[in-house]
This record gives structure tokens, C-alpha cells and sequence, in this order.
């Protein structure tokens, strides 16, 4: 019989790997940018600029719009048009990912204490999450804010474990910054290979994945219980 998970932690980056939130964050930056009087960047653009929170997404934005950089003032403005328009707009269009729901309900059946780790401001992912009706399936959400640093640096990561009490878990996202946090706080990760990116790195993962139906075995596998 397949050894039960009970003690161990399941950490998942949110855009990009929990849930895709492409559409609705494009179409929230490309309100901003319209209020700097900017033409809108393509929705398939928007993908690989998410990952890094809010401001990094609209400072990559503004140049690929503008051809240069934001000053801080027009950075201000534009994320402050951003936010309000995103929280009052935030899953017109974003939905979990295929399979992921499922993964997480067997997990937690077998025992594992979940976790959202996400580059996010904590109040929008869960504003999110809430608005999605998944909130009851996580135990914990550390966001960007919540710590003194967002991921790369392991602090989130290292945050999520204290507060599930948890010894030992495995990080699941979708990019570079994932496997930077994970590899900083000495924990194996697994990657979706369909999510924003970039994902240069994914020879350092314990495994990349293209389904949720094949990440729980991977799970147990990187965590050696198998």
C-alpha cells in the first residue's frame, strides 16, 4: 500500500501553476497601460511577464508598450490602476487547471498539509482563490507581501513550512523563480511545463510535468515514498 502522506507539505505557486490567470491579468495591465495612453500588449505577451508580482509585470509591460522604461511616478499610477481594476475583475476568465482540484483533494485525503506560495500580493490571491470557491482546500497562503522577500528568496517558502508545522514537502510550480525559491530553501521541486515560465532551468527540478494526472505519483516519488 502506497504510504500515506500525513506530516508532509504540498506548496503550490499560484498563476501560472494552481490556476491560469493569463487572461484576467492582461486584460487588468492593459487597462493601466491605457490610462499612460499606451497600445495594449498581445495576451499571449502577458504570459511570460507574470511571475515576478504586479509592479515587475508593469514595469515589463510599459517597455514592451513604450519602448522604454516607466519613471516611478507613472509606474505608481499605473499599478494603482492596475489593482483596482484587477480586484474588481479578478476570474472573469481565470480557472484551475485541469486535473489540479482533483490532485489536491487526493492529497489531502492522504494527509498532506497545502500551501499557496505565490509572487502575488496575499489579499488578490485570496481574493482569488475565494472567489474561485477553493479557499476551504489550503491551509496557509503566503503571498509577495507576506514576508520581508518574494521568491527567489526561500523566505515564503520557509514561512509555508512553519506555518503547516511541516518537517518536510515539495514545492509545484512553473518557472525559474519556483526552482530558485525551492533549491534556496533545500526542498525538491516538480514543474508544470505548461505554465508562464521561463523555465531554463527545469534540469534542476525532480520532474517536469504536462498533466495533474501524473503529478501525484511524482510527488510521492520525490518525496521517497514510493
Amino acid at each position: 500500500m502506497a504510504a500515506r502522506l500525513s506530516g508532509e507539505a504540498v506548496l503550490f505557486d499560484l498563476d501560472g501553476t494552481l490556476v491560469d490567470t493569463a487572461a484576467d491579468l492582461a486584460a487588468s495591465m492593459n487597462h493601466a497601460l491605457a490610462g499612460c495612453g499606451l497600445a495594449p500588449v498581445p495576451a499571449g505577451e502577458v504570459r511570460s511577464l507574470v511571475g515576478r508580482g504586479a509592479r515587475r509585470m508593469l514595469m515589463r509591460g510599459y517597455k514592451v508598450s513604450a519602448g522604454r522604461e516607466a519613471d516611478e511616478k507613472e509606474l505608481d499610477a499605473a499599478l494603482a490602476r492596475f489593482l483596482t481594476h484587477y480586484q474588481a475583475n479578478i476570474a472573469v476568465e481565470s480557472r484551475p487547471f485541469a486535473g489540479v482540484i482533483e490532485m489536491i483533494e487526493g492529497l489531502r485525503a492522504d494527509g498532506a498539509r497545502i500551501a499557496i506560495c505565490t509572487n502575488k500580493r496575499e489579499a488578490m490571491a485570496r481574493l482569488l482563490i475565494e472567489t474561485l470557491g477553493i479557499a476551504p482546500l489550503f491551509d496557509t497562503i503566503v503571498g509577495a507581501d507576506t514576508t520581508t522577500a518574494p521568491k527567489p528568496d526561500a523566505a515564503p517558502v520557509l514561512l509555508c513550512m512553519t506555518r503547516l508545522s511541516a518537517e518536510r514537502g515539495i514545492f509545484i510550480g512553473d518557472s525559474d523563480t519556483d526552482i530558485k525559491a525551492s533549491a534556496a530553501a533545500r526542498m525538491p521541486c516538480l514543474m508544470a511545463d505548461f505554465g508562464y515560465g521561463p523555465l531554463t532551468l527545469a534540469y534542476q527540478a525532480s520532474a517536469v510535468f504536462s498533466d495533474y494526472r501524473a503529478a501525484a505519483e511524482l510527488v510521492r516519488v520525490a518525496l521517497n515514498l514510493r
